[in-house]
């Protein structure tokens, strides 16, 4: 098994007073947690007299986001503050009856038929990506950058069509790139809701970002009609029946926001993902062997979701970096009525914090949890505990795509690894950092280089 102890922030002796915990977390999400918070299973404390929750017990993630859920469904105000002018009642950000219906019409959505098509828009990318890449070997590539594309690439095809242009794809992620950047320098008091007396970091420049992606997406529904095909995520939801039955239909707006929630959710966490993979095992030679060995099994032809049940290591990789990688490392709910945990009062209008990052590296339920260690995941391997591994959340509010999204990260990984290895940079120190989904903290330099496969 692997040894390999992959980059995190530095730990805190202690937990940060308010002040210092605020010039933390503008920073980096990931740095304000103690090391005692990879031990206890339960953490509160007030901020302004806002009562926060650490919930780091996988019964308590139980109780709160599935069996108590309607209670903590809500998304806290930093996120909707963030994210409502861009999704508008996208599943991600709604609650109440206004999700239950959103999550109705995408779970339409998200049929055989479009699962199907998906893999094929993933096959065929990779396959132009594979071309590409034969034409770099031995070249230095930049692997976030060129991971976020490819995803961007896949996405796009899946949600619009199989013939969208590489200019229009590219358009779309920059202004997303714009979004995210301008969102970061959102401040985070409204996170921990402090007074409005206290001083905030100004924001940036979302809104002229909001309606270019708005203007983008609503030329490209302008521009189609349905079709009996369903080619495309955008062909389903155009013949979608309404939640309205007085209108035909669901409407443009409502159309928007569900791809460009299902977007959202998709590229950047599936790009991140992709990203951490490569660096992972270029660390650790033996993972390294042992994913072209099985991935050699499959002779000349790609990789297909039929292979997934026998592509056991190839899936443990993925599994193993979301553990260490969360793409969304804090998910923030607030509670609607007051509520007890652990014969502690919970007031209603506190902040419960279910943490990815701290649940999937704490001591109490993982071994060796700061290493990376694919094996732990294998079929042969003992279950991790229930609730404690929430890389797509977990309950009614886990990603409805989460299969999907797997999936795909998983065969494009294992198309690509294929026919190439990437070998890491020299003098290129990497940490994860996260202001709202994680990232690596630098473009990820390597080199590529083809892999010849064995005769």
């Amino acid at each position: 098994m692997s040894e390999f102890i992959p980059p995190y922030p530095k730990r805190l002796k202690k937990l940060p007073g308010p002040l210092e915990l605020l010039k933390l977390a503008r920073h980096d999400l990931l740095s304000i947690w103690p090391e005692s918070a990879y031990d206890r299973q339960f953490i509160q404390f007030k901020l302004a007299n806002r009562s926060l929750i650490i919930a780091n017990h996988p019964e308590i993630v139980r109780y709160t986001l599935v069996e108590n859920h309607a209670n903590y469904q809500r998304k806290s105000g930093l996120v909707k503050k963030i994210l409502a002018p861009l999704l508008g009642d996208s599943l991600f950000i709604s609650d109440g009856e206004q999700w239950a219906r959103r999550r109705a019409i995408d779970d339409l959505m998200l049929t055989s038929q479009t699962q199907a098509n998906a893999n094929a828009a993933m096959v065929k990318t990779v396959g132009e990506w594979g071309q590409k890449w034969m034409g770099l070997n031995g070249s230095r590539l930049e692997v976030l950058p060129e991971m976020k594309q490819l995803a961007a690439t896949v996405v796009c095809r899946i949600l619009f069509d199989e013939s969208i242009t590489a200019d229009r794809v590219n358009d779309l992620r920059e202004m997303f790139a714009d979004y995210f950047e301008s969102i970061e320098q959102l401040d985070l008091n409204t996170l921990f809701g402090l007074p409005n007396w206290l001083p905030r970091k100004k924001s940036g420049k979302a809104d002229g970002h909001i309606k270019r992606i708005h203007d983008w997406v609503d030329k490209i529904i302008a521009g189609q009609t349905s079709n009996n095909k369903q080619t495309s995520l955008l062909s389903a939801y155009l013949g979608a029946p309404s939640d309205n039955p007085s209108n035909p239909g669901l409407s443009p707006e409502q159309i928007r926001n569900g791809l460009i929630g299902f977007y959202l959710a998709g590229h950047e966490t599936t790009a991140n993902t992709l990203a951490w993979a490569w660096y992972l095992i270029s660390q650790c030679p033996e993972v390294e062997r042992k994913l072209h060995e099985e991935l050699d099994g499959l002779g000349e032809r790609p990789a297909t979701v039929a292979d997934l049940d026998h592509l056991v290591y190839t899936v443990a990789i993925i599994k193993e970096t979301l553990r260490l990688y969360p793409p969304l490392p804090l998910l923030i709910r607030e509670a609607v009525a007051a509520d007890t945990i652990r014969n502690r009062p919970i007031p209603a209008g506190s902040f419960l914090f279910v943490v990815p990052w701290l649940l999937h590296r704490h001591k109490q339920y993982w071994d060796k949890p700061d290493h990376f260690m694919p094996e732990r995941f294998l079929p042969t391997a003992p279950s991790p505990q229930p609730f404690s591994y929430v890389p797509f959340s977990v309950g009614p509010r886990a990603c409805p795509g989460e299969n999907l999204g797997l999936q795909l990260t998983t065969l494009c990984f294992a198309n690509l690894a294929k026919n190439f290895r990437l070998e890491a940079a020299q003098g290129y120190a990497i940490l994860p950092l996260s202001r709202l989904l994680l990232r690596p903290n630098h473009a990820m330099p390597m080199r590529l280089v083809w892999r010849p496969h064995p005769a």
